[in-house]
């Protein structure tokens, strides 16, 4: 059963609700659903009828074609300057001792783990600490490049480079066009789930990012050209 014949399927299921068939309707004709539309569907979709949907428009757009993508990751460290609640992960400067720091020969001999392994990209995020020269990734991505020149990159997130080029008093554009000089592909995207100033006000500590740099940040890397992969990293 091809996407069309599930989605008519769905269409003409009895059981389901007629505010839900009305939605698998529009899409069915193309027509761009509505806020309430989207509402109804966190509240009333279950997945497997939301897969139907997104898929129907997945081989509209593109065709019956579905790519995948084998990553590692690297965590060079997880100490960090900010303090955000939901976070487990990272270690203050006051624990620094609790955490973790790795060095780029360190990062060097993870990436060379992999060297008969079928992966296609290095996923890589971590803390903001100040030990971090700006050199430090540039040197990273191209001794990655020089060894494996056909991995992809997918390096740090906007607060972190945001901190980065702050500390290095380097533009937010020359710093992201060099970064992608020495091999950076592209970044992950993970993160804007938290802007809502509700639910920023429950996750972050008094020292965290505001928000307001990760869109800055966003809007720079949108301009330098860099793309932004969605992934579910809030950092």
């Amino acid at each position: 059963m091809n996407a069309i014949d599930k989605l008519n399927f769905l269409i003409n299921d009895k059981n389901l609700a007629v505010e839900l068939r009305d939605i698998a309707e529009k899409v069915l004709r193309e027509e761009r659903i509505t806020f309430e539309d989207g509402v109804l569907l966190y509240e009333k979709g279950e997945l497997g009828y939301l897969g139907v949907l997104a898929n129907y428009i997945r081989e509209k757009r593109h065709g019956d074609h579905t790519f995948f993508n084998r990553n590692f990751h690297i965590e060079p460290t997880n100490v960090c300057v900010y303090d955000c609640k939901f976070c487990s992960y990272s270690r203050l400067i006051k624990e620094r001792a609790e955490g973790w720091e790795m060095e780029v020969d360190g990062m060097m001999d993870i990436v060379k783990k992999y060297d008969k392994e079928a992966v296609t990209e290095v996923h890589i995020t971590g803390g903001l600490f100040l030990s971090r020269t700006s050199n430090f990734m540039p040197i990273f991505f191209a001794n990655v490049k020089h060894i494996v020149p056909e991995l992809h990159i997918k390096g740090l997130t906007p607060v972190e480079y945001y901190y980065i080029f702050k500390k290095a008093k380097l533009s937010h554009y020359d710093g992201l066009k060099y970064l992608q000089s020495c091999g950076l592909d592209s970044m992950p995207g993970g993160g804007a789930e938290i802007f809502h100033p509700e639910s920023e006000s429950r996750l972050h500590m008094i020292n965290a990012q505001p928000n307001n740099g990760w869109i800055f940040m966003s809007r720079r890397i949108s301009w330098a050209c860099i793309p932004m992969q969605p992934c579910c990293t809030a950092i």
